[in-house]
């Protein structure tokens, strides 16, 4: 993991920013309609080079995609620090992607934000798609409109708040012209990555297969908060914010002091609104007051973990729940009986379903965890 960012987003760098609005989800072969982005030019490229040798140049060729300005708003941004982070695919270089930073905007450091800065010139060019602009556009587009849907139901509780999308114009030294840059602004969220919390319990070899230590993470029932707080927030997200996440993954979970969380990265997300092949979400299916499935049922037996296989410590979730679950998988089952037993948040379960014998674990402490539910509905 790396976090390098280029000179143009260094510390106390100031951009100009201006309101604008995001073009609708778009992204070639998937659920969302296809890019209303002209073709890319290649003929002023090398076809046998598989890669563009001035991505600037490209950039200013092939610009964002345009859309109906929303206003002239306009505000300063200057940038104090990087969050941005690189993943490696096993020995392959860095990806590249979005730059993440921290700021404050129109001179006022006492309240900092985050800017999500989509800058096709550090997006990856490869065979998948040598069009590095499309994708940063891509990935705009899909979480502007995340973060605009989720903002009046869970924006700033489980997600960051959110407060617009924006554009800003950089300065390049081919004959003075501008290139135009997207970006988003965030609520800075106080806390800590999961992964950079677990990543510190690692001794030895690289992960996955790094030993785990576990006296080195925070303790079983700040573990255990945190777990719930991920099943809570996961389930806000898909019910309130009609939306399927993709990518629930530790570097995309922030762990604020009091083992809350907020759900971040939201760039491969489905956004059943904009879906072109008809799929609905449950919720648009239902009536309106319905309730969210119950973790209960979403998660058994075993959260976040395999029936057949428990918790293995080579998997990301068995290097973070309790160590004892890893040989007593009855221990997973009663903590998501007793920790979701009777919640209004989510529907209840129907009167025996713990004891149907697809549901049975077969375990007499299990089978103590059993409790009465609604009753079933009846055929006829």
């Amino acid at each position: 993991m790396d976090t390098t960012t280029p000179t143009r987003y260094a510390p106390d760098t100031t951009l100009r920013i201006r309101e604008h609005l995001p073009p609708e989800p778009f992204r070639a072969n998937s659920d969302y309609k296809p890019s209303p982005r002209p073709d890319a030019d290649w003929s002023c490229w090398d076809p046998d080079a598989y890669e563009i040798t001035n991505l600037t140049e490209f950039a200013l060729a092939n610009p964002p995609v345009e859309t109906e300005s929303p206003g002239k708003t306009e505000r300063t941004l200057t940038i104090t620090g990087t969050k941005t982070r690189r993943q490696s695919r096993g020995c392959a270089p860095e990806r590249g992607g979005a730059h993440v930073v921290t700021c404050f905007l129109d001179g006022d450091s006492s309240v900092e934000y985050i800017a999500k800065i989509y800058d096709g010139v550090d997006y990856p060019t490869d065979m998948e798609t040598w069009d590095c602009m499309s994708r940063a556009d891509e990935d705009y587009a899909v979480e502007a409109w995340a973060y605009r849907g989720m903002q009046s139901v869970i924006g700033g509780t489980v997600v960051p708040a959110y407060f617009g999308s924006w554009t800003f114009p950089l300065d390049t030294n081919h004959n003075n012209r501008q290139r135009w840059v997207r970006m988003i602004l965030l609520e800075l969220i106080q806390g800590e990555c999961l992964a950079d919390i677990m990543k510190r319990a690692e001794t030895g070899a690289a992960p996955p297969a790094a030993p785990v230590d576990y006296s080195l993470l925070p303790p079983d029932d700040f573990r255990l908060r945190v777990l719930r707080s991920v099943i809570d927030s996961k389930l806000a997200v898909w019910w309130e914010g009609l939306l399927d996440h993709n990518d629930l993954e530790p570097r995309n979970i922030m762990v604020r002091p009091d083992g809350s969380v907020a759900i971040i990265d939201f760039n491969h997300v489905t956004l059943y609104e904009f879906t072109i092949y008809g799929r609905e979400h449950p919720r648009q299916l239902l009536d309106p007051a319905a309730l969210p499935e119950s973790p209960i049922q979403k998660y058994w037996p075993v959260p976040f973990g395999s029936v057949a296989r428990g918790y293995e410590k080579s998997r990301v979730w068995g290097r973070w729940v309790p160590e004892s679950w890893l040989g007593d998988l009855d221990l997973a089952t009663e903590w998501l009986v007793e920790t979701w037993r009777g919640s209004a948040k989510y529907a209840p379960l129907e009167q025996g379903w713990l004891d149907w014998t697809f549901h049975d674990r077969n375990s007499v402490r299990s089978k103590g965890c059993r409790f009465a539910g609604k009753p079933r509905a009846q055929a006829g």
